[in-house]
């Protein structure tokens, strides 16, 4: 736009013969706020702000805003660029170049880099976020940014057109995770690299930024409470559901001996952990929450879970609640309150493998995301070839999904099929809530993974040991990182899933 203006008013001093000649007219705002008289600097290829005076003239307001007024012959016609805070820092450069800001995002440990972050410098302070669910559709948070991007299937990130100056704001941002850093420098006409993973990762804790309020319930045959753990959460924002940590656990049913985590462990407190059935009592008390991940409790336990509380999951997903669901809690999807249950073929069958061998997987690449999915597996060595990734414990209760509702995105094919079945079998999909409506009002997500994040199928032994001494701490498994993609995923905002995900505006 400040070119378009800048050729125009060229033209309009030439014609009218109130300049004899000009090299360059460059917009800009006066960062001091001050009334100034914007010239180009062409062998620094920057911007600068001189004291006023002359045939060109320029007005600031406040130190968060101001003006640009080029005036030619006829002083009652001026042509006015208007700019608000940090947009006044933004300098144009010779030859085309730009001010860059770049980096990588990375997981709250600072190792795994994350695809689809949005990075911004904020125009103002960013505003609080509302606590527990609600309609989070892409935008709504992020307001008028100077410039923004998303990263990539690397984690990478370059930010075009950044304000020159010291103390720029900076924010990482994916759904209600958000860590906000202020770079001591930016100098213009060349990128200003952030290398450190320490700085460019998420919040371990809330004293570094958001972090989504998250409620897991623990199962007896998987440990979704461990992934966290393992993605770089400090132990401290794990409690009861009464404590002030953002990440509440709950304890899940268990099948006959196979116990899931019953306490804190006695470093940590060694609370109870609140019964699962507190949890999905009703959509109330899972609005309390942004996300909620439902480790597999080797059983559906169909009894505990009547349809009315199916609904208030459901419920709960539609008005901007995240549901991340592990194997049996199928339930809430198969036996769902209509239309839940049209989003697939529901049927459990045997699973693909014998004690939980590992089996060939296939990412569809068809949509954007997916296809990012299967570049990011290779590049944090998940996956050897693109497209495809070994995984353990496969399960089959899901086949075929309804593509006008759902998404897969891993599938493996399942040997043990009776003869002349189709043998694909749905290991991750997703769908956005409510179903059926208006791309405008959708405004939450469930997943659903027929995989398991716990190494072993019976966890009776480490689950006596107490939460968090009950979870191995190390890095994440190929397995893992492929749910940790999801769950991310799960947190981002809502948006048309046909298309790749775009900066804030």
């Amino acid at each position: 736009m400040e070119n378009r203006m800048s050729a125009t008013l060229v033209r309009r001093f030439a014609v009218l013969g109130s300049i004899v000649s000009v090299s360059a007219i460059v917009l800009a705002c006066s960062p001091a706020g001050k009334d100034s008289t914007v010239q180009s600097n062409a062998a620094a290829g920057t911007t600068s702000v001189l004291p006023s005076g002359g045939g060109a003239s320029a007005t600031g307001g406040s130190g968060t805003g101001g003006s640009v007024m080029l005036v030619g012959v006829d002083p009652n016609s001026p042509v006015t660029h208007m700019c608000e805070g940090l947009e006044c820092q933004v300098q144009s450069c010779a030859n085309g170049g730009h001010t860059t800001i770049s980096g990588k995002v990375y997981d709250p440990a600072g190792k795994v880099p994350l695809y689809n972050v949005a990075v911004y410098v904020p125009n103002a302070p960013v505003e609080p976020f509302k606590e527990g669910a609600s309609c989070d559709r892409c935008g709504a948070s992020i307001v008028n940014p100077v410039t923004a991007a998303v990263t990539d299937e690397s984690g990478a990130f370059t930010l075009t057109d950044a304000p020159v100056g010291q103390n720029i704001p900076l924010v990482i941002q994916v759904g209600k995770w958000r860590r906000q850093l202020t770079i001591p420098a930016v100098t213009a006409c060349a990128d200003n690299p952030m290398m450190d993973p320490q700085v460019t990762r998420l919040p371990r804790n809330h004293t570094e930024g958001d972090i989504p309020k998250i409620a897991i319930t623990v199962g007896s045959a998987d440990q979704m409470e461990c992934l966290p753990l393992r993605l770089g959460i400090d132990p401290a924002e794990f409690t009861d559901a009464t404590g002030t940590g953002r990440i509440h656990l709950y304890q899940g049913h268990h099948n006959n001996n196979r116990l899931p985590v019953q306490a804190f462990d006695a470093m940590h407190g060694g609370a109870t952990i609140t019964p699962a059935d507190d949890l999905w009592s009703t959509k109330d008390a899972l609005m309390k929450y942004d996300i909620v991940i439902l480790s597999c409790e080797g059983d559906s336990f169909q009894r505990q879970k009547p349809m009315g509380l199916r609904q208030a999951m459901y419920d709960y997903a539609s008005a901007g609640g995240r549901v991340f669901a592990s194997h049996w809690h199928n339930i809430w999807f198969a036996q769902g309150p209509n239309p839940v249950p049209t989003t697939g073929t529901w049927t459990d069958r045997p699973d693909p493998t014998d004690m939980g061998a590992a089996i060939s997987a296939t990412i569809n690449q068809s949509f954007p995301k997916g296809a990012a999915l299967a570049k990011w597996l290779v590049n944090v060595q998940a996956s050897t070839t693109l497209g495809t990734m070994m995984v353990e414990y496969p399960r089959d209760n899901l086949q075929a999904i309804n593509p006008m509702v759902a998404r897969d995105w891993i599938t493996v094919q399942n040997p043990k099929v009776e003869a002349g079945a189709d043998p694909t079998a749905t290991e991750y999909m997703s769908f956005n809530a409510p179903i059926g409506v208006p791309e405008e009002q959708i405004c939450g997500r469930a997943v659903y993974t027929d995989l398991h994040v716990a190494s072993v199928d019976n966890n009776t032994t480490s689950n006596a040991l107490g939460f968090p001494a009950s979870c191995e701490l190390r890095d994440l498994s190929a397995q893992e990182k492929a749910v940790a993609f999801m769950l991310f995923d799960l947190s981002a905002c809502v948006q048309n899933e046909d298309q790749p995900p775009k900066p804030p505006k």
